[in-house]
């Protein structure tokens, strides 16, 4: 069908479409081919300046490219849709375009002279170490660009990058700074606390049908059932076809017979050698070789002491298998003479004189046919499954687009397509987890229009088509269903409930002078102690050690009294006694000013938010 179309484009239709095409050539240029949308489709106004669609797509698409490089199949489908990306990238060509204009506000700008010289230095516009006018007006092609409107935007980024380098630049830190920061940073805190367990009250509590009722109806939307689908869909698989695919047996002995025809029988030997490099004390060493060797020593004792070829010595000399090419020519050579477990006389090569030893030998033979049946069965049902496999890939197309039911359209092709159980946007099983399925499902084309989808690139070797069975709207669950859930929720605030207002009656003890060890004992209640903890103490309990953080400096001798619940249902009281402020260690001058350093980019980083943050707040931006 669509070959069909694309066939029929010739003769009179075509030059005609052709002629159109050329109009806007014509009379405006080419640049009017990549530049008319710039002005017309808006995705924002910047005080006045236009933010075109283009720009934004074409920055949605860059930032797609980046997170899918960076996460491959794994990038989930919802971070990668054109949805979900359009919001973030939009606000930071928002933000580019105000410091764009507070630079250009500023008196910034950048020369033709400068820009030139760095489109002809980049080295991706270059052949043969020369900048290519031909490459770089194909590569901008590629890219969507003309030289014009590339130039523009390198100017921009020029400045943008410019204006804001400079102003992270401009931040510094001083000793003051580090250690006013590592006061705040390295801070340690005393405290006592005594724990309220969940568990000592749960018992205590009962939840009546009544009140799971009435919670129920009250927080229904915390009980929905997310949106969810069914589909069909064909999984066009190569390795599932080629191990469906039947081997004629007759085949098979046939192409063993063709294999054992065009085998080539080959002799490889099993070599060991003690190699003397040449030098000064060469000829010594090889005469102290041959006498330990002609007095019966083991060949492997005298390779590791005297051999030069550290990589084998270790292994007794030995340098694994040869067919009679591995080795230099002298070497094979000798070697072939030898019987197993003779030794040769010297043999001079290149890297040195070498004592050669056979340590085996092994003829090489076709395989029996019951060893090599299984690979030429494997292989020969591969073969025609990759045949099979081409000739259902250019025909799902056709079969599929604007089909009524994926399983038609799988019989027709005499493959099979599947209908899934109900999944949600996290995803069915098997290859209905796999994000590019996933974005294809709840696809506008295929969720809302019911069309199937485009056949799916997995892989060079997979393939996969999806269509809309069933549709479900979120739903409230039943009661039934979440009854125990709802119980559940009901006991914990019940529980917490109580532990709190014990918590409470502790406290009020407590600032009334009361001591917390005291209390505790009396209570019948555990109770800890933590002197001088830091912040990032992960032996305490994250938690609760947060909380403490958060808590003001004791003022004198009085404590400062809390009480804190847990997200495990248990209740905390505690009291924060002392504070200590973090010291800076002895440091000499290259710490001291590499921490300065790295103190100058945060402070650097946080202002330079603080400034992009003054310009949105006094710009007037509109979005479309």
């Amino acid at each position: 069908m669509l070959q069909a179309f694309r066939d029929n484009l010739k003769g009179a239709m075509a030059i005609f479409i052709v002629g159109l095409m050329m109009i806007p050539f014509a009379l405006f240029g080419v640049d009017s081919l990549f530049l008319q949308d710039s002005t017309a489709g808006k995705a924002a106004e910047v005080n006045g300046a236009p933010v075109s669609e283009m720009e934004l797509t074409r920055a949605v698409r860059i930032q797609k490219q980046q997170l899918l490089e960076r996460f491959g199949e794994q990038a989930p489908a919802d971070l990668v849709s054109d949805e979900q990306l359009r919001g973030p990238v939009l606000t930071r060509l928002v933000n580019r375009e105000l410091l764009r204009q507070a630079a250009e506000n500023g008196g910034m700008a950048i020369s033709d002279a400068d820009v030139n010289q760095m489109i002809i230095s980049t080295p991706q516009f270059q052949q043969d170490g020369r900048f290519s006018a031909d490459l770089y007006t194909q590569l901008l092609r590629n890219m969507g660009y003309t030289p014009a409107s590339y130039k523009a935007l390198l100017i921009e980024d020029l400045l943008v990058n410019q204006h804001a380098s400079g102003l992270n630049a401009s931040a510094f830190a001083t000793e003051g700074d580090i250690r006013t920061l590592t006061a705040l940073t390295q801070q340690m805190r005393s405290f006592y606390y005594l724990t309220l367990p969940f568990d000592s009250v749960v018992d205590q509590v009962s939840i009546s049908d009544e009140e799971i009722q009435s919670y129920y109806d009250d927080n229904q939307p915390q009980f929905m059932e997310p949106e969810r689908v069914s589909v069909e869909y064909i999984d066009l698989n190569l390795d599932d076809l080629a191990q469906n695919t039947g081997v004629d047996p007759e085949e098979v002995k046939a192409q063993y017979e063709q294999n054992v025809a065009s085998f080539t029988a080959s002799t490889k030997r099993h070599a060991a050698h003690i190699l003397i490099e040449d030098g000064d004390e060469a000829e010594k060493k090889i005469a102290q070789v041959q006498d330990r060797l002609n007095s019966g020593e083991d060949f492997a004792t005298v390779a590791g002491e005297l051999s030069d070829d550290f990589g084998s010595k270790e292994m007794g000399g030995d340098v694994g298998m040869t067919d009679g090419t591995t080795f230099p020519e002298a070497f094979e050579g000798a070697l072939s003479e030898l019987e197993v477990g003779e030794v040769s006389d010297p043999v001079e090569t290149d890297a040195g004189t070498h004592f050669i030893k056979l340590l085996d030998i092994e003829d090489t033979n076709p395989p029996s046919f019951e060893s090599a049946k299984a690979g030429i069965e494997e292989r020969l049902a591969r073969a025609t499954a990759e045949s099979t496999f081409v000739e259902l890939l250019e025909a799902l197309p056709d079969a599929t687009y604007n089909a009524e039911s994926l399983s038609n359209a799988a019989d027709g092709l005499g493959i099979e397509a599947k209908t899934s159980e109900l999944f949600d946007r996290q995803g069915g099983p098997g290859i209905l987890s796999n994000n590019q399925v996933l974005a294809a499902v709840f696809s506008e084309d295929v969720l809302h229009d019911g069309l199937a989808s485009n056949v799916i690139d997995l892989t060079d070797n997979h393939v996969v088509v999806v269509k809309l069975k069933e549709h479900k709207q979120p739903e409230v669950k039943p009661l039934t269903e979440v009854s125990e859930e709802v119980k559940a929720i009901l006991t914990k605030q019940k529980v917490e409930n109580i532990l709190s207002e014990q918590a409470q009656e502790y406290a009020g003890a407590l600032e009334e002078g009361e001591n917390l060890e005291a209390l505790a004992t009396e209570k019948g209640v555990d109770w800890q102690v933590k002197t001088d903890v830091q912040r990032n103490d992960r032996s305490m309990d994250m938690e609760l050690l947060s909380h403490i953080f958060t808590l003001p400096k004791p003022q004198g001798s009085e404590p400062v009294n809390t009480t804190l619940t847990l997200a495990n249902g248990d209740t905390v009281v505690a009291q924060l006694t002392v504070v200590k402020p973090g010291e800076l260690p002895e440091l000499d001058e290259s710490q001291l000013t590499g921490i300065k350093q790295r103190l100058a980019q945060d402070i650097g980083g946080a202002e330079m938010a603080t400034y992009q943050n003054s310009l949105n707040d006094s710009a007037d931006v509109e979005v479309y």
